[in-house]
């Protein structure tokens, strides 16, 4: 019976231990002169259905978000492995998903040694007609630009604190998360930036195959790991797969993950399915070979 009481409470301070999250800093600590991303209502967030299994215990949805934030999850000592991952969660730029497609995914990676930083980028909204109140091309992107770059700058700083290497440092992002990792890294090879993501992390999304074609040199391209259900009625996989089969084709290194089941924002598919569940072992075993660790 006292063994039974010991392990009991064992679990209980186990899921108190991983429901603890970093606090969250701000990505321009002196704030955003002129920001035009206000929103009349301040930031909020919903709590959605916590999936049992959960590693973080939240499921937060923020909206409103004017001034961005990142959370940083060092990698284990014990088992470091010197790669980072800065994370984009998905929300079809009006919402943050920061636990389902964010935090989460931070805890299980940085247990397993890879050093982790989940940005909560600034939000649009829409008006009662579904239109977007802020315009996307001329000023809600040009503002998320410099979130995403605000990032990895930050990113770059931290790998002597964190210990992980400057030239290891990915990016991963979630539907429309996903779609800032793929502007970031065809903009930076295309425009040859100085710096780009050693590799990139599409879940549920990616479509961008002209820009994949006006790069005449694939091997600029850093590796791809992509998963994606076949049952997605969001980003449908007759939509995405022109474009990630190309990736897998012409980009050294790339995998492609297609699972019967899932549907769309199964983030770590803790009830999903039994296959989709484990892409995340998946992506962190891809890393382990790309750096054959």
């Amino acid at each position: 019976m006292n063994k039974t009481i010991l392990f009991l409470l064992f679990l209980l301070q186990t899921n108190i231990l991983l429901a603890q999250l970093p606090k969250e800093t701000p990505l321009f600590p002196n704030g955003i002169k002129d920001n035009p991303i206000v929103h009349e209502q301040k930031e909020t967030y919903g709590d959605s259905v916590v999936k049992q299994g959960s590693l973080s215990q939240k499921n937060r949805v923020f909206s409103n978000i004017s001034e961005p934030t990142y959370m940083l999850f060092p990698a284990a000592e014990a088992n470091n492995k010197h790669i980072a991952t800065i994370i984009f969660p998905g929300g079809g730029f009006t919402t943050n998903w920061v636990d389902k497609e964010g935090t989460d995914l931070a805890l299980w990676l940085s247990q397993q040694g890879i050093t982790c930083m989940v940005v909560k980028y600034r939000t649009n909204k829409k008006d009662a007609n579904g239109k977007f109140i802020i315009p996307m091309e001329k000023v809600y992107f040009e503002e998320l630009k410099k979130d995403v770059n605000a990032s990895v700058i930050t990113m770059i700083g931290l790998a002597d604190k964190l210990k992980f290497d400057k030239d290891k440092i990915g990016v991963l992002g979630f539907s429309a998360g996903g779609f800032i990792s793929e502007w970031l890294t065809f903009t930076s090879v295309s425009e040859k930036m100085p710096w780009k993501p050693a590799f990139v992390g599409l879940i549920y999304a990616g479509d961008k195959l002209k820009l994949l074609e006006s790069i005449k040199d694939k091997s600029t391209l850093p590796p791809f790991f992509m998963a994606i259900a076949r049952d997605d009625k969001k980003w449908t996989l007759k939509r995405a797969l022109p474009f990630l089969s190309a990736i897998v084709a012409e980009v050294d290194k790339s995998e492609l993950h297609v699972y019967s089941k899932g549907d769309h924002g199964f983030g770590l598919a803790y009830d999903e399915g039994h296959s989709v569940g484990m892409w995340k072992d998946s992506f962190y075993n891809w890393l382990l070979d790309i750096y054959k660790k």
